[in-house]
């Protein structure tokens, strides 16, 4: 009891500053952080609450927020009526395969750009942010004539390819601030023990610069993941197509299958979160640092 009394003044001074705190403007801006949360989680909630719904409750008027009973049957219908489990894969080994080979190209390139004198530096970077600005829709049908003239149209290694080229500007471009900012002594100690550049890169730069090249994968995976003008433009047979595109066949010409779209929708967003999840610590690190850098 003693201790209870003792602990009053604290507990109403405790809310006296609480109240104190309490402004219109500190109001106003927990009211636009929690309609902005609402607003970005409500359709990805929609689109689940939709996978689970049957037909009928889809199109039941007045619509119903939270279906009558519960079905897994679009997500069954995905695989078995659509054949999604192909386009999946191709969409997985598509977006990976871009992560590695951006990454494996986009460090050294980094590397030689912000540490070596290379002839024309200025102009390769200008080069590189002008690519960045450029839209993929202007890069498709140029794209489509070198690779039908090669023969690697409708081939996953043409989307793996015309990826990785769409992608590298950037990578290269993020990943140049962060080698800019490793102090040089590192590398010029291990260059007097005998370290080749090969091995400075590997060894020393890659594990300093690690938060970067996690935000560059997430970033990188993000697009490619998500990218359906090239995988429509390049791509024309089951075999080849990825899943935004095959996100296109729960449409034609006596409807749309909107629950079975909505199981896929579902699908496509699992990945995702699943590869920013475990890249969550890289890819804040990495924004964090390319905004102090910036």
């Amino acid at each position: 009891m003693t201790d209870t009394v003792q602990d009053r003044p604290r507990i109403r001074r405790r809310r006296a500053k609480l109240r104190d705190g309490i402004t219109p403007g500190l109001v106003i801006r927990y009211l636009v952080l929690i309609g902005t949360v609402l607003l970005t989680v409500f359709p990805l909630a929609w689109l689940v609450l939709t996978s689970l719904r049957n037909s009928a409750d889809i199109f039941a008027v007045p619509v119903r927020v939270l279906p009558e009973a519960i079905t897994f049957g679009q997500y069954i219908a995905v695989f078995s009526q659509y054949g999604l489990n192909g386009y999946l894969w191709n969409t997985v080994i598509v977006s990976i395969a871009t992560v590695v080979l951006v990454i494996l190209l986009a460090v050294p390139c980094a590397y030689a750009m912000a540490r070596f004198r290379l002839p024309g530096a200025k102009v390769i970077v200008s080069i590189l942010l002008i690519m960045r600005m450029i839209p993929v829709v202007a890069l498709a049908i140029p794209l489509f004539a070198v690779f039908a003239s090669i023969g690697l149209l409708d081939t996953l290694t043409a989307l793996v390819m015309a990826h990785t080229a769409s992608k590298l500007p950037v990578a290269i471009w993020l990943l140049m601030g962060f080698i800019q900012d490793l102090p040089k002594e590192i590398e010029e100690s291990a260059q007097m023990d005998g370290a080749s550049t090969l091995r400075i890169i590997v060894q020393i730069v890659s594990p300093l610069i690690a938060p970067g090249i996690g935000a560059t994968a997430v970033i990188t995976f993000l697009f490619t993941w998500n990218d359906l003008l090239l995988a429509l433009t390049l791509s024309s047979s089951e075999a080849s197509q990825t899943l935004p595109v095959g996100l296109t066949n729960f449409v034609s010409q006596f409807g749309i299958d909107w629950g079975a779209m909505s199981a896929a929708g579902v699908l496509m967003v699992i990945p995702t979160l699943i590869f920013v999840w475990f890249a969550q610590g890289l890819l804040v690190k990495g924004l964090v640092s390319g905004a102090v850098r910036g």
